[in-house]
């Protein structure tokens, strides 16, 4: 049975998680506008996209989408180098300063190109900054292998519950977390679309309290040497 020291270890991942989907859902609907039916964080639809645009001779789609999948790459394996050398909270510290940037670019002629660049970067640096919770890998910029997570953890528990079985029961949390992604990815999507379609000032200054609150909070774990 998980001790109190589980149950306390879950609920921190489970506020940081929604958190950080609130804000991927949120980002990604802003920039699923801003990049024209393009994915901010969800690197398969884009692939899926370019190999339409090839074999259609799309070209200059084809290359935006490249740029966008290579600057997730090489952003992502700079934001684990960042994490391997100065911890999580500096990634989070990113993440605020991408979010600052993109909104300053919005107010620019070259808003569009800009995006293209910053957008893809901003979810790489929060893909690569914290990427488990409570001892589970739980990726918050997307959510298709967490909702195959929540479901096998679910079957899981069912099938140690039946009388007779062997199996164990999964640890705690491994349902309520993947679950919790996906529920403030889709609600941080909502939040993302009604800002658009209520034509909200600084769409992408809104997320920087809870960012803040998050980096204290985890800046704070950091200092008593407790993963985050």
């Amino acid at each position: 049975m998980a001790g109190p020291s589980s149950s306390s270890s879950v609920r921190v991942s489970a506020r940081r998680i929604l958190v950080l989907d609130l804000l991927a859902g949120y980002v990604d609907a802003l920039g699923f506008v801003y990049l024209g039916g393009l994915f901010a964080s969800a690197m398969t639809g884009n692939t899926t996209h370019l190999a339409a645009a090839l074999v259609g001779g799309i070209w200059p789609h084809a290359f935006m989408l490249l740029g966008i999948l290579a600057t997730f790459f090489v952003v992502a394996m700079l934001a684990t180098l960042a994490r391997l050398r100065w911890q999580a909270a500096i990634g989070i510290a990113c993440v605020g300063v991408l979010l600052g940037a993109t909104q300053i670019a919005m107010l620019t002629p070259w808003h569009r190109t800009l995006a293209l660049v910053l957008l893809p970067a901003l979810m790489a640096v929060q893909g690569e900054t914290i990427a488990r919770f409570s001892g589970t890998a739980i990726q918050t910029i997307v959510i298709t292998s967490n909702l195959l997570k929540c479901a096998s953890a679910l079957a899981t528990s069912l099938a140690a519950r039946w009388p007779g079985s062997t199996v164990k029961p999964p640890a705690p949390g491994a349902a309520l977390l993947p679950g919790l992604s996906w529920l403030g990815f889709a609600a941080g999507a909502l939040c993302g679309t009604l800002a658009m379609a209520w034509h909200m000032p600084l769409p992408f200054i809104w997320p920087l309290p809870l960012l803040i609150l998050l980096y204290l909070d985890i800046a704070r774990a950091e200092a008593h040497n407790t993963p985050p």
